[in-house]
């Protein structure tokens, strides 16, 4: 399994140190503070700058100091995301309306997804807030499973603890087929399942067609949606300055007859890949992934 965040500062003291001072620090130099943080770790942490900088030239088109401006935005975007963790997990619903730009957040689609009784999969990605996502799920009335893999790290465990409660579950998908049975009884209870569908643990993904180029993504969403009946809906959480955040959903993707089992769920992955893209094409400074998404040798 890849493990994402290898470098020396992602570990319990550092976040400490940022969950202990931020909210005891005015708002107002939230930003300036971040701008600094960013930078410095912009400079230090050169694997994760390279990889970000591959994958930004492939999205955005840019080179040369266009490029490492982008790329130097998702260290500051990162920043944002990390400090949310401060207000994000123990907010009210008022709280987290508040911090939206626009209230427009899909409600209706999600209502009418779950009127079906099949229960909803939410395919997002580590784009924008994620988290804050999650928490926005919560206002529908009924638990919400978020399906992800918890690495066996001390900082990983701290960060999934903050961000459970009663209403939000964490589902760790290292527990394989036992995992699997758990989302699955979700759906069947008409609960939300949360996937973020952008890595792929364990080799179980498929390449499909992203920026002109096949990029590995998880097929798992989609097969769960054709086991179970619910349908995938696309939808991501961004950025729109210093936390305050805008949601943009796509169409739902009905579950696949169970007919079309090859080709299928394959499909529906295709269209919340297609959304992805046309998403990440504003919005690419926010796309949080620090290593190379796409295999070597399809590289430019």
């Amino acid at each position: 399994m890849t493990r994402w965040y290898q470098h020396r500062f992602h570990n319990i003291t550092s976040h400490r140190i940022v969950f202990w001072t931020i909210p005891w620090l005015p708002r107002f130099l939230h930003p300036p503070i971040a701008a600094v943080t960013a930078l410095i770790f912009f400079l230090l942490l050169k694997r994760e700058r390279r990889a970000v900088a591959g994958n930004l030239r492939r999205v955005s088109g840019k080179r040369g100091l266009a490029l490492q401006w982008k790329v130097y935005r998702v260290f500051y975007s990162f920043c944002d995301f990390m400090v949310s963790y401060c207000y994000v997990p123990r907010a009210t619903h008022s709280q987290l309306l508040s911090m939206l730009v626009d209230q427009q957040r899909g409600v209706a689609k999600i209502d009418q997804c779950l009127a079906a009784g099949n229960g909803l999969i939410v395919w997002t990605a580590h784009l924008g807030n994620s988290e804050f996502a999650s928490r926005l799920l919560e206002m529908h009335g009924r638990p919400v499973n978020v399906a992800r893999v918890v690495e066996d790290q001390p900082a990983e465990i701290m960060l999934r603890n903050l961000m459970a409660n009663e209403r939000l579950k964490i589902v760790d998908l290292s527990g394989g087929v036992r995992a699997t049975i758990e989302l699955l009884q979700a759906l069947h209870r008409n609960e939300i399942v949360a996937i973020q569908g952008d890595r792929v643990y364990r080799r179980h993904g498929v390449d499909v067609p992203f920026f002109s180029q096949p990029a590995p993504f998880p097929l798992g969403p989609f097969l769960l949606s054709q086991v179970s009946g619910a349908p995938v809906l696309p939808g991501f959480v961004i950025r729109q300055g210093w936390l305050r955040y805008r949601v943009l959903m796509g169409d739902p993707i009905p579950p696949i007859p169970s007919g079309d089992r090859d080709a299928g769920p394959q499909g529906g992955l295709c269209q919340a890949v297609r959304f992805l893209e046309k998403t990440l094409t504003t919005h690419y400074d926010q796309w949080l992934n620090f290593f190379d998404f796409w295999p070597v040798t399809s590289r430019d």
